[in-house]
């Protein structure tokens, strides 16, 4: 795997250690960089004189032992060494922008980009610990165990929808990281009782014991994949799992979410028959959603086979 640092990032990086922000910075290494640098000034060639200072820079960024910070923190996941072609790391634009991505190649190789704030290297505990669960989404991604997809195809149907179960899907794998890390003896962004907390409060909706077993279970050992923390992100409450007359549950005819139930032993026969007729694996027991049952107790005289609602 190659290692690839922005010029950008160096450069922010090395002038917060030569301001005196990063600890342990001897004053006469600073006056040296600053020497080298002003050397630069008297390049002519102005792409000369940029290659000029990138060169200093990156040298400070491996004195300065950043450079060994990074390689150090992607060393604890070995996943990322062999699934990535190359880890790259640049400077956030914001504070929205920090994290880690993965890029497939046409060719299929995968690469790696970490974005990172240079002020983090102002205190090692706090890059560590911003690393450690930026990576372990990045080995996630490279996993094939994980079986990791950008693309969310859960059950939502609007955009808002959608946008809820990102968020939660987010909440979920952030509890799931952040319980590995901490049984790996390693620090991150947010111990268990913050995780607890955003948990409790993206699905209050949840009774006390499943809101309660799904956490412990995330936390606390279980291994969740792509799928698994899709699945509870789209379905929190497992009606899918189920065809019943829940408000909420899906329609056993339709699929689409249901808030009016029909007992079918209400419907008339021919109704039922042109059900089986058009959904033969039903079993023919139970309720289903009222469309349905109007749809089919409307056309179960005509000769011309029912849609229902699909």
């Amino acid at each position: 795997m190659t290692f690839l640092f922005e010029d950008d990032l160096v450069e922010g990086a090395v002038f917060l250690c030569a301001s005196g922000k990063r600890p342990g910075i001897p004053l006469l290494q600073i006056r040296r960089f600053h020497a080298e640098r002003e050397r630069c000034y008297a390049i002519p060639d102005p792409d000369d004189r940029a290659a000029a200072f990138a060169r200093v820079q990156l040298v400070w960024f491996q004195e300065w032992r950043l450079e060994g910070a990074l390689r150090a923190t992607v060393s604890r996941f070995p996943a990322l060494k062999s699934g990535l072609a190359a880890l790259a790391f640049r400077q956030a634009r914001g504070r929205n922008d920090e994290g880690a991505e993965l890029y497939r190649n046409p060719d299929g190789a995968q690469q790696g980009i970490v974005a990172l704030n240079p002020n983090r290297f102002a205190s090692d505990s706090d890059l560590t610990r911003f690393l450690h669960h930026e990576l372990a989404h990045l080995a996630d991604m490279v996993d094939e165990n994980f079986g990791y997809s950008p693309v969310l195809d859960g059950t939502a149907q609007t955009a808002s929808q959608q946008r809820l179960v990102r968020d939660r899907y987010r909440l979920l794998w952030n509890v799931s990281v952040d319980g590995r890390l901490t049984r790996r003896g390693l620090g991150t962004v947010a111990d268990e009782t913050r995780r607890r907390g955003e948990f409790n409060r993206g699905f209050a909706f949840l009774e006390d014991a499943r809101r309660q077993a799904v956490f412990d279970n995330l936390w606390g050992g279980h291994t969740a994949g792509h799928e698994d923390l899709l699945a509870i992100a789209s379905d929190p409450r497992g009606l899918h799992e189920q065809y019943a007359p829940v408000p909420g549950a899906p329609c056993p005819i339709c699929g689409f979410a249901a808030f009016q139930w029909v007992e079918v032993t209400t419907l008339q026969s021919a109704a039922r028959k042109r059900i089986h007729a058009d959904f033969p694996n039903w079993h023919g027991e139970g309720s289903l959603c009222a469309r349905c049952a109007e749809i089919y107790e409307s056309t179960s005289n005509l000769r011309y086979p029912a849609t229902a609602c699909l």
